[in-house]
């Protein structure tokens, strides 16, 4: 009776708190619809409160996530930094690249004269000098610059009787000189080649060091291999790789020390 006496009172009134709410909610529609907003907010605020909590917590596992991939970050970028440092060092200690490349576009062109020519649309503006290389797409020899301009180059021809360069076999170390000798623009000749030296038709010829060409460039490929008139040396006919009528795109090379070996010996 002692415990019904002490809770009595808030028993009743709760219930009738209860009736007095329930009465309220059935007088109109405004008074349902406001009871509503109420509740709604009220537990929005409740989920969001919990939603809040679980992200807070959920943050952790995404944030240990992050954690590591920062980690396996940084230890690429470690890797990759040891790596630049060791490249640095080799470059250093290495010399630049002798030769190099770039791309023209041949704007005139001969090949029926004696003396034959092709204007590249390249010049001094564009790091484009004397005595400097011209392939063909193919990387085969077609020439090289002899007179630049600020935006042109004019190139002698392998068609040129003025023309000369340094060739041997692919697969013989005897060297000789290649040059012109007029008639067909097609072939050109290689001189001063041992008469005992080893060329058979077929062969391929290739540029040797210089300081204008890079060794090995292909010139041609063997048509004939006959004696000279003195018997001492023989003549090797070569047809050349690239089609001189049909230049289009170039590729102009520079050598990097050639105007320090050109230098050193045109003192002898």
């Amino acid at each position: 009776m002692l415990l019904l006496k002490r809770v009595a009172a808030p028993l009743l009134f709760v219930l009738i708190e209860v009736v007095a709410i329930s009465h309220y909610t059935r007088a109109t529609s405004f008074t349902r619809a406001r009871l509503l907003t109420v509740s709604n907010h009220i537990t929005g605020g409740i989920e969001g409160s919990l939603r809040g909590v679980s992200d807070y917590f959920g943050l952790r596992g995404k944030n240990a996530l992050l954690l590591e991939r920062v980690a396996e970050l940084e230890n690429k970028v470690a890797m990759l930094e040891e790596a630049s440092a060791m490249a640095t060092e080799e470059a250093l200690e290495q010399e630049l690249p002798p030769y190099v490349f770039t791309t023209a576009r041949v704007v005139k062109n001969s090949v029926f004269g004696q003396h034959n020519f092709f204007t590249i649309n390249k010049g001094l503006l564009d790091d484009v000098e004397g005595n400097m290389a011209i392939l063909s797409p193919e990387g085969y020899v077609v020439g090289y610059t002899i007179d630049c301009s600020e935006h042109f180059s004019v190139c002698i021809s392998v068609a040129n009787k003025d023309f000369t360069m340094g060739g041997k076999s692919n697969r013989s170390e005897y060297m000789g000189s290649i040059g012109w000798l007029g008639g067909d623009y097609r072939r050109v000749q290689l001189t001063d080649i041992p008469y005992y030296a080893n060329f058979a038709p077929g062969d391929t010829i290739v540029s040797t060091v210089s300081y204008r060409f890079p060794p090995g460039r292909i010139v041609g490929t063997v048509e004939k291999f006959e004696p000279s008139d003195d018997k001492m040396n023989s003549n090797v006919v070569v047809r050349l790789a690239a089609d001189l009528s049909k230049l289009s795109q170039v590729l102009v090379v520079k050598y990097m020390g050639g105007e320090e070996f050109e230098d050193l010996h045109s003192k002898y």
